[in-house]
């Protein structure tokens, strides 16, 4: 006999269990989904042919696997100061301790020992990193919005692409994706305590809920030590705080509760830090700094402060002192402010400074505005634009900005304070955002955190789950009654922000993973094996430094120089050359011209070769790397920084736009206007370099291959950069000079793409005087190390029946980019013939040679 009631009990138990578990397989699949876009797309551009291990993207990954490799040389000790960059002065470390340690703690788990090894553990680490983050968007929007909106929130984190994407696929081992797991960790674990002490006082210490504001702690604290202004996060709390007291009336919240959640969390996460908290000497937003410390100590002092407040008010307190209990709280918390501000402006002038940097991070100005990632995000193209949006968030943008409109309004409807606390998060990002386009990263959390809200506001209103639930049951009486339409539209809705999105990620995440390029690579491992000091740099490279203030710092070994190229390879000369960058992608050692401060940027677009060697000098430069690019698309950057404003660069060194064509021969023409001649194909536009861009130094070294300078040699040439979009604006620059400029300077040069990179030594030359009647001309050709020949000029007047001639290149050298004969020194119609070593070159030998 069929047992009915045990049936329906069984199908009860089924039911309770799949209302409980169901959302875990999709939470399976986000993570699934999430390291295919990270891992399995970019494969092939981490692991290439040319490299022994993996490749790194960017920049900041590089420089974090310099540092993971030093701190596995020196476990359990990391570098805080480093020797080895910001020639000669060395800095100060802001990269925060937990990628460092956690980088190295994985390689050496995994048995990783050789740098090569290092670099091919460290790559999957910011990809299971990003695919993470399915878990605390879905705890957040859960905790506030249900399972099902939880749902769509992770399995849409996992799939935003633009930065967040670009940002955590294999191979960009950096602190971006940890800062927005670690933020949106803080968030959403800070809500579960808010949830789990509703209602509910703490019994004693051994009560199970004080473990969410614990782990609430150790997320901010984690997050500090990924990023030392993470103290951010805790001020957003500490400002939803201040509007909980102040509406308290009219929130749904226990403020005791609150206040207890506000000391455990922050009082854990300061905990964290202290350990980091005294690195750097002095008070800072992005170093590890005391300043931290403060400001969560001081977001501790607050909360109590509000609740003693609260207490005053509850027990009559300003009643008696003739203040209106609505008043009482802002009036206070006004005077207690005023005496803070005075009292820190008085007592310590620099933290109000590093509280002002708060602000102006989103201001950015001269030479930063050329730094891709800090320019402001819905103008970076000069006029607002929504493609960026598009670009970095797809779809999920616009369901976001509808998501964040719709929790305003059930704030506003519901009183219910929790979500006061996402609205102040998503508009601070949004604000960050529209600062400054680095923080589309974490605004890619917010776009799918509130996209999921909105959608599932929507699918609620449809009783799309209702239907669901029905046709499980076979039900379909209430199929029928909620309607077939509605579940369609349902259907459609999620396909108009999941299908976009999906596809964007998956073709950029094929795209996102890169870096340093073959030519790069090669250049400087040729530089690490080829130039003076190596096992000098090898042992120096792996050392504990002592920090200094002192310039320049005073513990150098003897013998090590300065490697000077424009900052965006500064970290790959570190990683890769262990050698010594001048400048850096921290946006150190670029200098100015307006200022007179020595750096890679009035060096690069210095108009002589004396202003030139002044900073060479002063910054102790001995090889000089050049790119294509420095000589063409960032070249632009160089003059920005150099000149310290954004519409001098084109005053300076720009002749305006121009057009590209070729003719019905195939011969490349260039016009100066938009206008083109009759029967010809239009190309591309070009911004035409005027004759003051030919004469600053990146020019003479990338242009004319150094000839003319007196003091540097080329010493290697990378393969060319044909087929690149800066080999090609060479070849046009070439061009460009050659149909405009040639006359002026008095000869032309053979227009074609040449090495992508291109290593210069500063030497002193040797001096070649003697006597002469009529000006001296010194030629010579030159072999590169890929066969390349270009001839090497200089010219000297004649000035009281002498001259005097410098010259960079030997005949007899050790480098691979040689002369392939002697000089020929020309005065009128005498003609000499000269050979020269590398000792005479290196150390200025003079050579008395008579032309008469």
């Amino acid at each position: 006999m069929v047992n009915f009631k045990s049936i329906a009990l069984e199908k009860r138990a089924m039911s309770q269990k799949l209302e409980r578990y169901w959302h875990i397989p999709f939470i399976i699949l986000a993570v699934i989904l999430g390291l295919y876009f990270r891992i399995v797309n970019p494969w092939n551009s981490v692991f290439v042919p040319w490299i022994e291990g993996a490749r790194l993207s960017g920049n900041d990954p590089w420089y974090y696997f310099r540092l993971i490799d030093s701190t596995i040389h020196n476990f359990p000790n990391r570098i805080w100061f480093d020797a080895f960059t910001k020639y000669p002065y060395g800095t100060y470390l802001h990269f925060g301790p937990f990628l460092v340690y956690l980088s190295a703690i994985v390689s050496m788990i995994a048995g990783a020992t050789t740098p090569e090894q290092i670099r091919s553990v460290i790559v999957f680490i910011p990809a299971i990193a990003g695919s993470l983050l399915a878990f605390p968007a879905y705890l957040l929007v859960k905790e506030i919005f249900g399972k099902k909106a939880g749902v769509i929130a992770s399995l849409l984190i996992v799939m935003i692409p633009g930065q967040l994407m670009a940002r955590s696929v294999l191979s960009f081992n950096d602190h971006h994706i940890w800062e927005t797991f670690w933020q949106l960790s803080t968030l959403a674990l800070f809500v579960a305590s808010i949830n789990a002490w509703k209602g509910d006082e703490i019994k004693n210490l051994k009560d199970k809920k004080l473990i969410y504001p614990v782990l609430t702690g150790i997320a901010f604290g984690l997050y500090l030590d990924t990023w030392a202004p993470g103290f951010i996060v805790g001020l957003m709390i500490l400002l939803y705080t201040f509007f909980v007291y102040l509406f308290k009336k009219w929130m749904n919240v226990d403020l005791k509760s609150l206040t207890l959640i506000n000391i455990i969390s922050f009082g854990v996460a300061a905990i964290l830090y202290l350990p980091f908290a005294f690195i750097y000497p002095k008070l800072s937003t992005t170093h590890y700094s005391v300043f931290q410390l403060i400001v969560i100590l001081g977001a501790i002092f607050i909360s109590a402060i509000f609740y003693l407040i609260y207490k005053l008010e509850k027990r009559g307190f300003y009643s008696k002192i003739g203040i209106k209990e609505d008043y009482a709280f802002p009036a206070t918390i006004i005077i207690i402010s005023a005496f803070v501000i005075i009292g820190i402006a008085s007592i310590s002038p620099d933290l109000m400074t590093q509280l002002g940097k708060i602000v102006r991070v989103i201001q950015p100005k001269g030479g930063a505005l050329t730094i891709a990632e800090v320019q402001p995000f819905f103008t970076m193209g000069g006029k607002f634009s929504l493609a960026p949006a598009w670009d970095n968030f797809s779809m999920t943008f616009f369901f976001a900005i509808l998501g964040i409109i719709y929790v305003l309004y059930r704030l506003f409807k519901e009183r219910e304070s929790i979500y006061l606390l996402l609205l102040i998060w998503g508009i601070a990002m949004l604000i960050a955002l529209t600062g400054q386009n680095r923080f589309a990263y974490y605004f890619g959390a917010v776009s799918a955190i509130f996209a999921a809200i909105i959608t599932d506001a929507v699918l609620r209103k449809l009783r799309f789950y209702e239907y669901i639930r029905a046709g499980l049951e076979d039900n379909k009486k209430e199929m029928k009654k909620i309607g077939n339409a509605r579940f369609v539209t349902g259907i459609l809705i999620l396909l108009i922000l999941f299908y976009p999105t999906f596809n964007s990620a998956n073709i950029q995440s094929k795209y996102s993973a890169g870096g340093v390029n073959k030519q790069w690579y090669e250049a400087l491992s040729w530089m690490r094996e080829n130039t003076p000091g190596k096992e000098i740099y090898d042992e120096f490279y792996y050392q504990l430094y002592k920090p200094s203030d002192a310039k320049p710092y005073p513990y150098y070994p003897q013998g090590v120089y300065g490697v000077i190229s424009w900052w965006d390879y500064g970290h790959w000369i570190t990683a890769i050359a262990h050698r010594i960058p001048i400048a850096n992608p921290f946006q150190q050692g670029i200098g100015n011209k307006y200022n007179n401060i020595p750096g890679a940027a009035p060096f690069f677009t210095a108009f002589n070769e004396t202003y030139a060697n002044s900073i060479a000098d002063e910054l102790g430069v001995k090889y000089v790397v050049s790119d294509v690019e420095m000589a063409t698309t960032k070249f632009y950057a160089m003059a920005t920084w150099a000149e310290g404003d954004i519409d001098k660069p084109w005053q300076i060194y720009y002749a305006g736009v121009g057009r590209v064509y070729q003719d019905m021969k195939g011969r490349i023409g260039i016009s100066l206007t938009e206008l083109l001649p009759p029967n010809v194909r239009p190309i591309m536009r070009i911004t035409i370099p005027s004759l003051n861009y030919y004469k600053t130094m990146e020019a003479k070294f990338h242009i004319f291959d150094g000839r003319g300078l007196k003091h540097y040699r080329m010493v290697y040439e990378s393969e060319s950069s044909r087929g690149s979009l800066s080999g090609a604006y060479e070849f046009l620059y070439r061009v460009v000079y050659n149909k405009f400029h040639s006359k002026e300077l008095g000869y032309k040069i053979d227009e074609m793409s040449t090495g992508y990179v291109k290593i210069f030594e500063y030497v002193k030359g040797a001096e070649i005087t003697g006597k002469a009647k009529e000006d001296v001309v010194a030629k010579v050709k030159i072999e590169t190390n890929h066969g390349r020949v270009f001839e090497y000029v200089q010219k000297a007047k004649v000035e009281n029946g002498t001259y005097k001639l410098i010259l960079p290149y030997a005949q007899n050298t050790t480098y691979p980019v040689k002369p392939i004969e002697d000089y020929t020194i020309i005065s009128g119609n005498i003609t000499k013939r000269i050979s020269l070593s590398d000792d005479d070159v290196e150390n200025g030998r003079k050579i008395v040679l008579d032309l008469i």
